[in-house]
């Protein structure tokens, strides 16, 4: 199969790893062996595989580092996902590019683990910049002096940016998280179901009773299940409010929470007694592969609820909808594209818990109700989760890799930009006709990186410009689009750039300054390198302060991280606002963020007004296979 790679390396946490990503990569190791050689690389302390065919290669991270060259153009796979297990790739997965699968959109915990948890608060705020632009900035000093960090922030502040950036490919498991990430400006994305656990056809329905009695569970009530980690996005609190209602109408149940706890998370045990519910809940603990089926089908439903969601995809739910249950959930991110047919969809809002307890009543006392919804569940998983199809999607996406043999520098933290030496524009300066009457600040200083695969010129000097970038910084002529300044703000790019040079007067912008700087953020590539030049004339009017100081201000508002800035001529002091005649103001940045406060702090109007800056012409979703 010439569209399948010979070899693959995978970093993925292997079982006895309790973690559902381990779980699921090890039933696709077979397959992906088919066909291609499989080395896993696994971190240095992790426990001894079990499990594992003789015929994979297993690295531990120092032992792939000392390889690291000899595999470098081999196709690389990273299994990530919202989890301490995951860490030890990063440093990998951020200088050597590859197929990143998101197994949770947020990364909120997992980017904490690198920065924050280990007293890292610069690095932390750094984060939040790249997620959330200048807000990030703030909530990060928040923490940095007053200590402030929100009980909510790590679900509700969806983090990424780093990882996302780094990939060359992503796939990722429900059109919801693609359209997230396709919205950052990342093009190859693409949507592979969840497959199917193999493992799940040794159990049979059949056997409900048989397994209900290994257990001690009734066989003369309803047992309703929830599985996997007990973590307060999954709603226990409101399922055991409802049942409680439930039991007071007279109905008796047993409820079992198979999973582990998170005791400093979230604690279970005081909803149970709040809710006067202690001896209708089972709490099973960790359960191994054999006991997590057998609880799954002593069920008669299951209960799958998260709120606020990470973007992920529910193995469990996936394992429960193939072996034929009913299962209720929250119709938001990835399970809001459950057919409506196949599951219990049950909105957020104000009548959530109102609705979650009609929806919990029907199925314990209609059992032809909840059979019906099973069965449909069942047909559309056969249809659609196959795994021999999914892990051949997986392979095919890995073969589009670049496999280049170079440890590429993509993301944030590795990126570094190459300039001329001094002494190259000297000389230049020298052999050249220049017009001093033209704005010559920006390539004086030599702000202009080299090599960079584009530039937009957004001028209407353009000409001038157009023959500086070329002659002294060696681009050719294709590599160069020119823009007038009046057509920004109607400028639908075709595609990102990595490098922008703007050269402006200070009146083109002064109306809404951050309103005209959001649009270069909008045609920037996150990472891209920002020259802006602005050109100061005696008399300017605007409803803000725009001195040089403000200005900083607002590039920061827009979404760039301001790294230098100069005025010339080139002895004037940028902490000095006093203007002087026929001066320029320059000022070097780098994209952190697509998001914007259009009404920033410097206004003083009030309250800010966040925006996230998405490509007007992307795709409207990404590639489905399987």
């Amino acid at each position: 199969m010439t569209n399948i790679p010979s070899e693959v390396v995978v970093f993925c946490p292997l079982p006895p790893k309790p973690n559902g990503i381990a779980d699921y990569f090890v039933e696709q190791i077979p397959y992906f062996c088919r066909t291609t050689k499989v080395t896993v690389v696994i971190e240095n302390m992790h426990p001894e595989p079990e499990g594992i065919a003789p015929n994979v290669n297993i690295l531990r991270l120092e032992e792939y580092l000392w390889q690291q060259a000899e595999l470098a153009s081999v196709p690389h796979i990273y299994h990530v996902g919202n989890n301490p297990d995951t860490q030890y790739m990063l440093p990998v997965l951020l200088s050597k590019p590859g197929l990143v699968v998101v197994h949770d959109l947020n990364l909120h915990y997992l980017i904490d683990l690198t920065n924050l948890s280990q007293g890292d608060k610069l690095g932390y705020q750094h984060a939040l910049t790249n997620n959330y632009g200048s807000a990030g900035t703030t909530l990060g000093k928040q923490l940095d002096t007053l200590g402030w960090k929100g009980r909510f922030m790590p679900h509700e502040l969806m983090m990424n940016a780093s990882i996302i950036t780094a990939a060359e490919r992503i796939l990722v498991h429900s059109q919801y998280s693609a359209e997230k990430i396709l919205a950052l400006g990342h093009k190859n994305v693409c949507v592979v179901p969840h497959h199917f656990s193999p493992a799940s056809r040794k159990y049979q329905p059949k056997l409900k009773m048989q397994y209900r009695g290994e257990f001690g569970l009734p066989g003369n009530k309803p047992v309703i299940t929830s599985m996997g980690f007990i973590a307060k996005a999954k709603q226990i609190k409101s399922v055991l409010s409802a049942l409680a209602a439930i039991k007071r109408s007279g109905v008796d149940f047993t409820y079992v929470l198979a999973g582990q706890c998170k005791p400093h998370e979230y604690d279970v045990y005081q909803d149970i007694a709040d809710s006067g519910l202690q001896d209708n809940v089972i709490v099973t603990g960790f359960l191994d592969e054999d006991a997590f089926f057998k609880y799954m089908l002593s069920s008669d439903f299951i209960v799958n609820l998260r709120y606020p969601t990470g973007g992920e995809s529910s193995g469990t739910l996936t394992r429960a909808m193939g072996m034929g249950l009913c299962c209720v959930v929250v119709n938001i991110g990835p399970f809001g594209e459950l057919p409506d047919d196949c599951a219990v969809k049950l909105d957020w809002g104000e009548e959530f818990d109102d609705n979650l307890y009609t929806a919990l009543d029907k199925l314990i006392r209609d059992k032809v109700y909840r059979v019906s919804l099973g069965k449909n569940a069942q047909k559309w998983i056969e249809r659609t989760h196959n795994i021999a199809t999914t892990t051949t999607a997986y392979l095919e996406e890995a073969n589009k890799l670049s496999h280049s043999q170079q440890l590429e520098k993509r993301s944030f933290k590795y990126r570094q930009y190459r300039f001329l030496p001094e002494y190259d524009v000297r000389k230049w300066r020298q052999t050249h006709s220049i017009d001093t009457e033209k704005n010559n600040l920006w390539w004086e200083a030599n702000l202009l990186p080299i090599g960079e695969s584009k530039v937009l010129s957004i001028s209407d000097e353009n000409e001038y410009n157009a023959e500086i970038i070329t002659s002294l910084f060696g681009y050719e002529t294709p590599q160069v689009d020119s823009l007038a300044t009046s057509l920004l703000r109607g400028y639908n790019a075709k595609a990102k750039y990595p490098l922008i040079l703007v050269d402006v007067l200070l009146s083109d912008i002064s109306a809404e300054p951050v309103l005209w700087l959001s649009k270069l953020n909008e045609v920037a590539e996150l990472g891209a390198k920002l020259v802006i030049s602005f050109r100061v004339q005696a008399d300017i009017y605007s409803d803000y302060s725009i001195d040089r100081s403000s200005l900083s201000e607002m590039i920061e508002a827009a979404g760039f991280s301001v790294e230098k800035a100069i005025a010339g001529p080139l002895d004037i002091d940028m902490n000095n606002n006093e203007r002087t005649n026929n001066e320029y103001w320059v000022y070097s940045a780098k994209k952190r963020s697509s998001m914007v406060n259009l009404n920033p702090p410097i206004y003083k109007n009030g309250m800010s007004e966040l925006k996230w800056m998405y490509d007007s012409q992307r795709d409207s979703g990404g590639e489905n296979v399987a």
